[in-house]
């Protein structure tokens, strides 16, 4: 069992290993989904050489949101037609490895504490991913015309997307608990994420750490000054600094990312308006194929970008990849998150629907895997919720 534990910590805590890619055989994979193959076989060993193989599988209908995207995908797939197979098996590599490592890992760690300290490994593999990604840029790697921190092989909303989430989870710890350790991770990762530049996921995470200290009743914020001017000041910065870098450009010039999203948003409902796309999506990874052969025609002049992977909102992508069931699914999590809001590991999943409301990359290797994991423990029965 400590074996299995350990490989299923020493796997969370690389999940940026899906940029190792190599092919074994013709088939391409990475490191992350070898990681993954070797805990889930080890797992699988532990249950059987215990006798809890039979017991183990009759789990699996109790982890609501694994059962839910399971049948929301094989509906997709009677219902929906593939034209795009290359991006049909993208996903499903995402989602499969997504859904097993995130059974393994919630049928492991079980109570509040055990997940915790997944977290924090996990947490301590994104401060030495983007420190790594810091060094690997100053050497003059993969580095971005406009200086913002990129992962290796990757953008720097997606290193920033990883980041996000550990850094609300290790200033919540910070704050409630106030170990050093926790105020140390919380700061690198708050200097690494504002490297990134990426506005959406500083802003979306400062406004879910500022919304746990109005939260918490522990905290006279009011009742200190330094504390209310500083959060003051910081509000002033991030917003301006947001006008600035996002909104300005879009009033002034002719491209900017709203100008690409709003391109985005306008295809994606314009597509999703006919009705039978409307119940039943636009097919499961199938959004790529539709957007890149009608958005030309839905804008009528040549789009900003044909190579548009997601929609760009949670909402439309859960409709496009499964039409309004999977509109209905994303509501109920939203409504269900916002009023569950009492750990940590609800803060994190606040922070995804949040960011998700203007960028989409969850549906990929290592975000799919986070994604699973927090729905499944923030939207957990009351008798079984854990605590942070």
């Amino acid at each position: 069992m400590k074996t299995t534990t350990s490989l299923i910590l020493l796997t969370f805590f690389f999940l940026q290993s899906y940029l190792i890619r190599f092919s074994i055989g013709l088939y391409p994979t990475n490191l992350l989904e070898i990681l993954i193959g070797i805990s889930a076989l080890a797992f699988l060993i532990t249950i059987i050489a215990k006798k809890r193989f039979t017991k183990t599988l009759k789990t699996i209908p109790k982890h609501w949101i694994i059962t839910t995207l399971i049948l929301l995908t094989a509906i997709s797939l009677l219902t929906t037609e593939i034209f795009n197979y290359l991006d049909f098996i993208r996903h499903s590599k995402f989602l499969f490895f997504g859904l097993i490592f995130g059974f393994i890992f919630l049928e492991t760690f079980k109570t509040s504490e055990q997940r915790t300290k997944a977290f924090r490994i996990a947490g301590y593999g994104a401060i030495s991913f983007g420190i790594f990604s810091l060094i690997y840029n100053l050497f003059g790697h993969n580095v971005a015309y406009d200086l913002r921190l990129l992962g290796p092989l990757d953008a720097a909303v997606y290193l920033a997307y990883y980041l996000a989430p550990f850094l609300i989870f290790f200033t919540i710890e910070a704050i409630d608990n106030r170990k050093k350790y926790d105020i140390a991770a919380a700061i690198i990762l708050g200097l690494l994420l504002i490297a990134t530049r990426s506005m959406g996921a500083i802003g979306a995470s400062f406004v879910i750490i500022l919304f746990y200290l109005l939260r918490q009743s522990n905290i006279a914020i009011s009742k200190h000054k330094f504390t209310k001017i500083a959060l003051a000041l910081a509000t002033i910065i991030l917003v301006v600094t947001i006008f600035f870098t996002k909104i300005l450009p879009t009033i002034q010039t002719e491209y900017s990312s709203l100008d690409e999203r709003g391109q985005i948003w306008q295809t994606t409902t314009h597509l999703l308006a006919n009705p039978e796309r409307f119940i039943w999506g636009l097919g499961f990874g199938q959004f790529q194929y539709h957007y890149e052969n009608n958005v030309a025609e839905i804008l009528g002049h040549e789009p900003l970008d044909y190579i548009v992977l997601q929609p760009h909102n949670i909402f439309l992508l859960f409709m496009s990849q499964y039409g309004l069931l999977g509109l209905l699914v994303i509501l109920t999590i939203f409504h269900r998150t916002l009023w569950n809001n009492k750990t940590v590991f609800s803060y994190m999943l606040i922070y995804f629907l949040l960011h998700g409301l203007i960028d989409t990359p969850i549906f990929k290797n290592d975000l799919i895997i986070l994604f699973i994991i927090l729905l499944e423990i923030s939207l957990e029965r009351p008798s079984l919720k854990t605590r942070s």
